[in-house]
């Protein structure tokens, strides 16, 4: 018994690490188009709302495809709907480097964000399904910081190479990595034992329904609203506001641009072990939301030497709530193991909203009455959306135990119940 027990603990550290793998890779695909952002200006004389309409595109794909990617994953299986996603986000962004017009290069972030969104919401589910029950939000923690390093790696450390091979080249090779590793997925994942239905299942109407009427998801969704949408606008275009606004040098912009990525790997497993093991879980995300506000809030004041303070703390401060913030599909009882993905689309479909709407507000408000009312503005909108998380938390009692729950053991409740 105890030697079945420590197996399945260590192959579902396996199963992390992979599905972390490919976290990476996506984020990486996701956030490597700022490094792009000189050539594509030069090459299709872009302005900034063009630039800014471009992240946007993504997060319109993105937010679109999230609740049809737990369907495709429910009907068949979370591991072909993983492989698929992170497939095609690499495809379209390998030919986002070869077509050639802005409106066919928008187009391909557009597809590219669909793609991705299968990839996010379905990796959620395919580490919930296995940790559900116990060291759930380290487990998150550990997807959140893969997102974080993904991010580092887009924004900072594909540089070299955007400027070795071109803004083209760059994008195919960022295209190639991803498909690499969705080949790794296919190779290594696989679903915990006892759960057919994971490899693809008949859903009913009303149990979807059940899902999608889910009040504490909603309210988890509007809580991460500001703070979802602030965060792609500052992680994408603090570098362009730090050298085209303030004039600051490439050696400070690009530590920003570092720390804004990196900053979120320490921030999500700080998190999650704070969520799993001292502070609530709404604590927690609160904590971190508010770090994450300030930081917003302090950049049209920095200097030069301050700006990676302000970043650190975005990126701190981001990674940490979304740790904690994607435990709640999982941990909810109400939520049977085949649907925690279609619940996982809900929040993220919600809060891709945000990621449409603020880049694009935040470009115009920029363009028109300047970089410091726009920061104002989604720094205040980070705060202000956190309030959701206060709502009643009452939930019913649990209808079923979790996936490989250690015996006696219930799941816990949302972000708004955990631990209050």
């Amino acid at each position: 018994m105890n030697s079945e027990l420590q197996q399945n603990t260590s192959t579902r550290w396996v199963m992390l690490g992979v599905i972390a793998t490919g976290f990476v890779a996506m984020t990486f695909n996701w956030f490597v188009m700022p490094t792009t952002f000189a050539g594509i200006s030069a090459d299709y004389d872009a302005d900034l709302p063009q630039l800014a309409l471009l992240i946007s595109g993504f997060v319109i794909g993105y937010g679109i495809m999230h609740l049809p990617a737990g369907f495709i994953a429910a009907k068949y299986g979370i591991r072909a709907a993983l492989v698929g996603g992170l497939l095609l986000e690499g495809l379209f962004t390998t030919l986002a480097g070869i077509v050639d017009g802005y409106p066919m290069l928008l187009s391909l972030r557009i597809l590219a964000g669909l793609a991705a969104s299968v990839y996010a919401g379905i990796g959620i589910a395919a580490v919930s399904v296995w940790f559900r029950g116990r060291e759930h939000a380290a487990a998150l923690g550990v997807v959140s910081a893969a997102f974080s390093a993904g991010v580092a790696v887009g924004l900072y450390a594909w540089g070299p190479v955007e400027q070795s091979m071109g803004w083209r080249g760059s994008l195919i090779m960022a295209g190639l990595v991803a498909m690499a590793c969705a080949i790794l997925v296919l190779v290594v994942y696989r679903i915990p034992q006892g759960v057919p239905a994971l490899q693809g299942t008949t859903l009913s109407g009303r149990s979807i329904a059940a899902v999608l009427r889910n009040r504490r998801l909603w309210r988890q969704s509007m809580a991460f609203f500001g703070g979802y949408g602030a965060y792609f606008v500052a992680s994408q275009l603090i570098g362009v506001y730090a050298a085209e606004e303030r004039g600051f040098s490439v050696g400070v912009v690009a530590l920003a641009g570092l720390l804004v990525g990196l900053a979120g790997i320490p921030g999500s497993i700080i998190a999650g072990l704070l969520a799993d093991r001292l502070l609530s879980s709404r604590i927690t995300f609160l904590l971190f939301l508010a770090i994450q506000g300030i930081g917003i809030l302090m950049l049209p004041a920095v200097n030069p030497e301050m700006l990676w303070l302000s970043a650190a703390l975005i990126g701190f401060g981001f990674n940490g709530c979304f740790a904690v913030w994607q435990t709640a599909p999982g941990d909810d009882p109400e939520v049977p193991p085949e649907l925690i993905g279609t619940a996982v689309g809900l929040l993220l479909t919600v809060t891709a909203v945000s990621g449409f709407i603020l880049p694009w507000v935040f470009g115009e408000m920029a363009a028109s009455v300047g970089y410091t009312a726009a920061w104002l503005m989604i720094g205040l909108a980070t705060l202000i959306f956190g309030l959701f998380v206060l709502g009643p938390s009452k939930a019913r009692p649990p209808v079923a135990a979790g996936v490989n729950a250690p015996p006696g053991s219930e799941p816990s409740s949302t972000i708004s119940s955990h631990n209050n």
